[in-house]
Order: C-alpha cells, then sequence, then structure tokens
C-alpha cells in the first residue's frame, strides 16, 4: 500500500499537477461509492485505492466540507439533502412494475380516507387511481404526488414543510406539530433498501426521521417496494418488516429473508 509524505515535509506548492488530479479523480469516485452503497469505511476505501488511511480521512474532510457526504468514525455517510439518484432517473426506472405495484394500493383508498404517502418515484403514478377515489386527503412531503393528485383529482392534498432535496421532488421536512395533526388511515411508504433481517431502511436521516414519527399515527402500514430493494443496505433505519401490515411487491419476497417468520405478521401481495 502507497502512503503519503507527511505534511510537515511537503508544503501545498509542492503537490504536482498529477498529484491533485489523482486526488480529485479518487474523491469523485469515493463519493459515487458512498452515494451507491449509503456509506463505506475508511479501510474499505484504502484499500480499494490502496492509498492510507490517512489520505482517505484527508478525501473525506474535503467531501464534507463541500456538503456531499458526512464524515463519521471510521467512515462515511451520504449527505442528507442530496439525493442518491435524481428524480428522472429513478422515474425512468421500472415503470410499468411501478405502475402495477402502485395500482395495487386501490383496495385500501377507501372513500374519505386519510392518507400518508412517503417520498419515491414509486408513487408517482398514484393519482390515476386516487381519482376513481373521491373524498381522500393525502397528507405528503413528495411534491410529484402533491402535484399529480392537487392537479388531477379531488383529493385534499397536505404538504410538509421544510426543504427541497437537490435534483429531486422530495421536501426534507423539518419537525414540528404538523407531524402529529393528522390520524392516518394508512401509511404507504416506500424503502430504498430492505435487508435479509427484515429491516427497512433509506439512504437520507431527515427522510427517516419524518417516516418514522408518522408511523406511530397510522392504523395500516403498507409498504411498496419492488423486488430490487431487498438485500440491498442502506445506513438509516425507518423500521421493520414485522411492524409492516402489507407488503406490496413483485416476485417472491420470502426468498429474500434468513428467517421465514419475518413475514409471518404482514399480508404479502406479491405480484407475478
Amino acid at each position: 500500500m502507497s502512503g503519503d509524505v507527511a505534511p510537515s515535509l511537503r508544503s501545498a506548492s509542492s503537490v504536482t499537477p498529477a498529484e491533485n488530479g489523482r486526488a480529485r479523480d479518487r474523491r469523485q469516485a469515493i463519493l459515487g461509492a458512498v452515494r451507491a452503497n449509503g456509506a463505506a469505511s475508511v479501510a474499505e476505501l484504502a484499500a480499494r485505492f490502496d492509498v492510507t488511511y490517512q489520505t482517505i480521512r484527508r478525501d473525506l474532510r474535503a467531501l464534507e466540507l463541500q456538503g456531499l457526504l458526512q464524515k463519521g468514525f471510521g467512515g462515511a455517510f451520504a449527505s442528507p439533502g442530496v439525493a442518491h439518484h435524481t428524480h428522472d432517473e429513478r422515474h425512468a426506472s421500472q415503470l410499468s412494475v411501478k405502475r402495477r405495484l402502485v395500482q395495487a394500493l386501490e383496495e385500501f383508498l377507501l372513500p374519505g380516507a386519510t392518507i400518508f404517502v412517503g417520498l419515491g418515484t414509486t408513487f408517482d403514478s398514484l393519482h390515476e387511481i386516487l381519482a376513481r377515489h373521491p373524498g381522500v386527503l393525502i397528507a405528503t412531503p413528495n411534491l410529484e404526488v402533491a402535484h399529480s393528485c392537487a392537479l388531477k383529482t379531488d383529493a385534499t392534498v397536505y404538504v410538509y414543510g421544510g426543504y427541497v432535496r437537490n435534483k429531486d421532488s422530495s421536501v426534507l421536512t423539518l419537525g414540528d406539530d404538523s407531524r402529529q395533526r393528522f390520524k392516518f388511515d394508512i401509511a404507504v411508504i416506500g424503502a430504498s433498501a430492505i435487508d435479509r433481517e427484515g429491516t427497512v431502511q433509506e439512504f437520507d436521516p431527515m427522510e427517516v426521521d419524518l417516516v418514522r414519527s408518522i408511523l406511530p399515527h397510522a392504523r395500516q402500514v403498507i409498504l411498496v417496494a419492488h423486488d430490487d430493494k431487498f438485500e440491498r443496505r442502506a445506513p438509516h433505519v425507518v423500521t421493520q418488516m414485522a411492524d409492516v401490515d402489507v407488503l406490496i411487491t413483485n416476485g417472491d419476497p420470502l426468498q429474500r429473508f434468513d428467517d421465514a417468520a419475518t413475514l409471518a405478521s404482514t399480508r404479502v401481495i406479491a405480484l407475478d
């Protein structure tokens, strides 16, 4: 493994353009790795790029100062407020599957229901079925859902306030009394990752904070997740499958968990 010359022995002006270029490329690759997996350890990154731990820590510090990630003990996490993938990238992925998954929600959309809808492009087509169910109230931090439901249905739409995530349609909400304003008939949530232990995870801690505050106020929790979400990892825990009432997915989720009892208390709607 190669090492860096101690800072005391080299001035910043003595760093060559080639070294600057390698550092720039490495930091871009580090950022890509962190965003792809939600987190990365110093040890993993040092081995991958064949540099010292000190070099990686310096890279992480530089990226943190730019607001691109969060530096933690022994590694780094994806920065809150930065989309893991842009809205357009995620919207274009598995469009037909997402639409079919959302259509399976129709049996739960009772007239006059109060519904929380979480973040994610999976719910972009919700207005298509909501138009057939009058008198529904939708509360959401999802700007795409809010926009389409407000314009294309007669639903009452409440939007949680906060910051709009960069290159996305998600509102990163601020903690206030609005989170306890409603008693939801159903809370419909997505996930960035569901691991083999049955942990539902997300990349952004601000997104997780809202959802976790909402779930205790819902009579029924429905998780909508296509099969690419299983056996993936993200750093922040949303909930456990044992606390999910209904799972709507495609394929066979029973093979995705180490313990067959993980879904024992969850109704599974599995589309072919």
